[in-house]
């Protein structure tokens, strides 16, 4: 067992395509779109761990980090060096390291139907709450439903950001401050009460990053706007049952995956 310090792109990429093979959903990424990844989530390639053999990467796990708290970007063995025992051996390491570096709290999130998670249960991470997946939902049934558009005002990221820490949305590491400011070009709605809003990266076309409201009328406000906005598809991850995923269920969109955030407390 390695770090991944001495990883060049390539074979990170490598690794990754090849040991996520055959996932619930196609994990494969490009060279450029891996950069691009591990630049966004600031991974630590010096406290990332690899297990080799023969010095071919056969299972690896990613750590992020940021001030005490750390988070796994991603674990996975390869498919023809699974059932062996080496994804618990991969993660109780990769906690030995987080402790010798004085992390207080290690996160991650796991498909609620990966059988990763009975390991993470088992070498100490505990449940925290549901997160939602949507991918591509159609719009029709909004567009059936006749739903009213309200007025929203432009922010910059500065005050979004403000106006999201008096709240009571409490965001997954991916939708963290500090992680969404790695985009590029950012812009922000909020609703006239503030009690509501969004956060775009790029263009007037570009994806949707973050979306929070504290109660149903701000989702209400928001979401009938965003998705005239936003064309055919609502793209969004790391969504917690609140009220926009709330507003969405009452309307019959359901999220295509669901994922579980995990914490484990570090001695």
């Amino acid at each position: 067992m390695e770090t991944l310090e001495n990883c060049d792109l390539q074979d990170i990429t490598e690794m990754w395509n090849r040991c996520w093979r055959g996932y619930y959903y196609d994990m494969s990424y490009s060279k450029d779109h891996m950069k691009v990844w591990l630049d966004l989530s600031q991974v630590s390639l010096q406290h990332s761990l690899a297990i080799l053999d023969k010095r071919r990467v056969v299972g690896f796990a990613l750590l992020a980090v940021e001030e005490k708290d750390g988070w796994i970007a991603g674990a996975c063995i390869d498919p023809e060096y699974r059932r062996y025992g080496l994804f618990t051996l991969l993660i109780k390491s990769q906690l030995n390291l987080a402790n010798y570096m004085r992390l207080q709290r290690i996160f991650l999130e796991v498909l609620e139907q990966n059988p990763a998670r009975n390991i993470y249960q088992t070498v100490g991470f505990k449940s925290m709450r549901q997160l939602n997946v949507y991918r591509a939902t159609t719009r029709t049934i909004y567009d059936r439903q006749r739903l009213t558009a309200h007025p929203l005002k432009q922010t910059s990221p500065e005050e979004y950001f403000k106006i999201r820490k008096t709240t009571s949305f409490k965001p997954a590491w991916q939708r963290r401050e500090n992680y969404l400011k790695r985009y590029s070009n950012l812009w922000a709605l909020i609703n006239q009460a503030g009690t509501a809003g969004a956060l775009f990266a790029g263009d007037k076309s570009g994806p949707l990053l973050d979306l929070w409201s504290v109660n149903l009328t701000g989702a209400e406000e928001l979401i009938p706007t965003m998705l005239r906005r936003g064309g055919k598809s609502l793209i969004l991850t790391n969504q917690p049952n609140d009220w926009v995923f709330s507003f969405l269920l009452n309307y019959g969109i359901i999220p295509s995956a669901k994922q579980i955030e995990m914490c484990i407390e570090l001695s």
